[in-house]
């Protein structure tokens, strides 16, 4: 049962990120709320479960853009690797901690995720508005997506 829900709810982040960005989108600039899951269930799910997450939600994120198929995947399975490292450290659950992660992994991501492109098909998908803004909307989204994962969590077991 809980496979389902966890299929079901992969479905909606995909598709609340897809009605986001065409209905409400300011100047070009959302929130990633695929971003913000993977990283809400990196920080909940165990170590495998977490790397499943940011693969598949990377590979839907792969499959809504025109670019490179593939690198949004490991880009969000290394993230959520790196998160399974660094939540044995530190507490991911506290706002602050949720906030910086979110900010720095932004940029990180996106810094990789450009350096992939720029190597293998030289192009540069990433303009200077979204890498300098992006960033704070997801802060802002990574701690309302972790609250609904967590309850979730508690209420059905999923992640």
């Amino acid at each position: 049962m809980t496979i389902i829900l966890e299929i079901f709810l992969y479905l909606a982040a995909g598709t609340f990120y897809w009605w986001w960005t065409q209905n409400l989108a300011f100047f070009g600039l959302a929130p990633n709320f695929i971003f913000a899951a993977a990283l809400s269930a990196a920080i909940l799910a165990g170590p495998v479960k977490a790397v499943a997450w940011g693969f598949f939600l990377g590979l839907y994120a792969d499959m809504l853009g025109v670019s490179m198929f593939g690198g949004y995947a490991l880009t969000y399975s290394l993230m959520a690797y790196a998160v399974y490292i660094v939540k044995r450290h530190f507490d991911m659950d506290s706002l602050f901690s949720q906030l910086v992660a979110a900010l720095s992994l932004s940029w990180l991501c996106m810094l990789f995720y450009q350096g992939l492109s720029l190597a293998f098909f030289k192009i540069n998908p990433t303009g200077i508005r979204i890498f300098l803004a992006e960033p704070f909307l997801n802060a802002l989204a990574v701690p309302v997506v972790f609250q609904v994962f967590h309850q979730l969590k508690r209420r059905t077991g999923i992640l």
